[in-house]
């Protein structure tokens, strides 16, 4: 289950701002702390008064409390937009307890989206704060939720290590009502991650644990089917088969009811391993026919992680034809949202792992997250900065040229009939020639003033900052010859016989109600017009509504 909790300490400094502003902020704080989420009304109020005042921090709270709006509405690429907007901000302000919290949940919507190794990446920003500055209930949640990505991915010995640095975490936290459900939560996750690895002994101390913190406190948990799910295995591993059984029975009953379902979908995989160690393979069975009546294909990541079990018993029942279509049925859902290299996640956490054997010095600490975070950052293929670093950098660059009255540039630039090159050339050629093209890139970035990136397919996307026009387009023509001079054959080209691309430049200094997103839209609108006069050339314009351009061969 991941974690990703708000609590007290937001690290807002409210001096300076108008009475009724603060009173408002206080107030919504205060309602986010006793669980109810800011609408979005609440939240564009907040917007609204970070634009009024000029305030970095109700900017990066602001956005926080749109991202935790969209969020709890399943709106996640909103969620993500949000919350990599709000980074600059924080990291401005200091406000570092928020900024642990926006990479947390920035890893829980990666892992929602199966992305598990941006998921771990984030997960491990937010560790590099929470350590610093001894966030500790943060940090609980951190090592728990890549704990809990780790069982997902059949790491189970690695995901004890950090279930058991959560339960630590929490530990050392100020005990609350939340704190005590998310330790509890740690400590059935773990333990049942000791049964899988035969730990028995280890698996029925830790229930020995939960029961005494909850005959203490028995408020704190209110996830009884949470604790059903445990105590089966538990009973069984006592000797008492026949209450583990009659447990099994009874909690099958109550998935029937939709909100008993939905409360417990995250932890699906984890009972579905527990049902499967019971002596009589029915009650996966059952487990399994209640899943497939809710239809949870939606539920993307839950389902690529149950498909080992139904496959499993579609197997043992002979029903080659039901195993061969849900096979396919998983490899369309793997294939659609792109689940991450089981290889690459175990290297990122290896480097993480690494850095931590080695020294708890901080500058080090920070050159290890750079690394980390270059690897969420940059395209795999061409490693090239990827759209959410392009995001997060244009938004950046976008803000300096306006405040600084500056000259800023966008550019878009495409393969010439790509598609038509994969087709006959096959994909592994295609993968060559973006390659080619991204090391004609690369030579040409000079940080601070030119910054390219993989927009998507093949596209390519470059910013220009502090330059003049001249040097811009001295730039963007020199990008177009050194792409002619690789001499890749295009024998399906109609404007070359070689590889050859297409580009829309957008000059301007930013002013009145501009916004980054009015450039990448006229850069767009002049790529198509260098399409339109025959490709392999450039489209250059200064002019934000007329099509005045430049045209260079």
């Amino acid at each position: 289950m991941t974690a990703w909790g708000f609590r007290k300490g937001t690290g807002m400094d409210l001096k300076g701002l108008p009475q009724t502003v603060q009173n408002f902020i206080e107030e919504t704080i205060q309602n986010r702390e006793n669980g109810k989420f800011p609408d979005n009304e609440t939240c564009q109020k907040v917007m609204e008064y970070a634009a009024d005042t000029g305030s970095q921090k109700l900017a990066g709270l602001g956005l926080y409390y749109l991202a935790e709006y969209y969020w709890q509405n399943d709106q996640y690429e909103n969620t993500l937009q949000c919350l990599t907007e709000s980074i600059g901000y924080l990291k401005n302000e200091q406000m570092y307890e928020l900024l642990a919290r926006t990479y947390n949940m920035m890893g829980a919507v990666s892992d929602r989206k199966n992305n598990r190794m941006v998921a771990l990446s984030s997960y491990y920003n937010c560790l590099q704060y929470a350590e610093k500055y001894h966030f500790y209930y943060i940090q609980g949640m951190a090592e728990s939720n890549i704990a809990y990505t780790l069982v997902r991915m059949r790491l189970r010995q690695e995901a004890i290590q950090h279930y058991r640095t959560a339960i630590d975490s929490y530990s050392k936290s100020e005990k609350t009502y939340q704190l005590n459900y998310n330790r509890i939560n740690c400590m059935i996750e773990c333990g049942c991650c000791h049964m899988y690895m035969g730990e028995m002994e280890e698996a029925l101390r830790l229930w020995n644990q939960i029961e005494q913190i909850i005959r203490e406190a028995p408020e704190s948990y209110y996830s009884k089917i949470t604790l059903e799910m445990y105590r089966i295995s538990c009973e069984l591993l006592q000797g008492h088969e026949e209450e583990a059984l009659k447990l099994a029975a009874d909690l099958l009953e109550q998935l029937s009811d939709r909100d008993v379902f939905e409360e417990i979908m995250d932890e699906l995989v984890i009972l579905a391993g527990i049902l499967a160690i019971l002596p009589d393979g029915k009650y996966l069975e059952e487990l399994i026919r209640i899943i497939d009546e809710k239809h949870i294909e939606e539920h993307y990541n839950i389902f690529l992680d149950l498909y080992p079990f139904k496959s499993e018993l579609l197997q043992k029942k002979g029903l080659t034809w039901e195993y061969i279509d849900y096979t396919r049925q998983y490899f369309d859902i793997y294939e659609k949202y792109q689940q991450e290299n089981r290889e690459a996640l175990i290297n990122v956490i290896e480097l993480q792992n690494r850095l931590k054997n080695v020294t708890l010095d901080w500058t080090n600490m920070k050159a290890s997250n750079r690394e980390l975070e270059s690897l969420a950052m940059h395209d795999e293929l061409t490693g090239l900065a990827n759209r959410t670093f392009l995001h997060e950098y244009l938004t950046s660059s976008f803000e300096h040229a306006y405040e600084e009255h500056e000259l800023m540039g966008v550019e878009l630039m495409d393969i010439d009939f790509f598609k038509e090159y994969n087709d006959h050339y096959g994909h592994l050629a295609g993968d060559q020639c973006l390659k080619a093209i991204a090391g004609v890139l690369r030579k040409q970035q000079v940080p601070g003033k030119i910054f390219c990136a993989r927009y998507g397919g093949d596209e390519f996307m470059i910013l220009y900052t502090g330059m003049t026009v001249e040097k811009i387009r001295r730039v963007a023509e020199d990008i177009l010859r050194e792409v002619r001079k690789l001499k890749l054959p295009h024998e399906c080209s109609n404007c070359s016989n070689y590889v050859s691309v297409s580009q829309g430049v957008f000059v301007r200094i930013p002013v009145g109600n501009s916004k980054e997103w009015d450039f990448t839209s006229r850069a767009d609108d002049l790529l198509y017009k260098t399409k339109s006069c025959g490709r392999n050339s450039i489209c250059l314009s200064t002019e934000r509504f007329r099509d005045k351009f430049i045209e260079i061969k």
